[in-house]
């Protein structure tokens, strides 16, 4: 995962780099140095993936989200995190 690709992804969330900074647990200057990077760390990127599945959540309990799109989901975003895929689909 690019830089870039983690700005994205915090903006698919509508989130500010203060609350992805909090919710990664990390420094609002560390967070900022990630969106910066040419290549996040594995468990940043990792981080997404838990972070996004949390946010799908209520969505699945009421059955807005099918299951066959889950699935289609959490293979975007985990073959995005191998190294798979080099484009971000997070904000799609």
């Amino acid at each position: 995962m690019t830089g870039w690709q983690l700005r994205l992804w915090r903006r698919s969330l509508l989130w500010s780099r203060d609350r992805a900074a909090e919710e990664l647990g990390v420094s609002l200057r560390t967070y900022k140095d990630y969106e910066n990077a040419e290549r996040v760390k594995r468990s940043v990127a990792m981080a997404t993936v838990t972070l996004s599945l949390i946010n799908v959540m209520p969505a699945l309990k009421s059955d807005q989200l099918s299951k066959e799109l889950l699935l289609q989901m959490l293979q975007k975003m985990t073959a995005e995190v191998s190294g798979k895929e080099t484009v971000s689909d997070f904000g799609r």
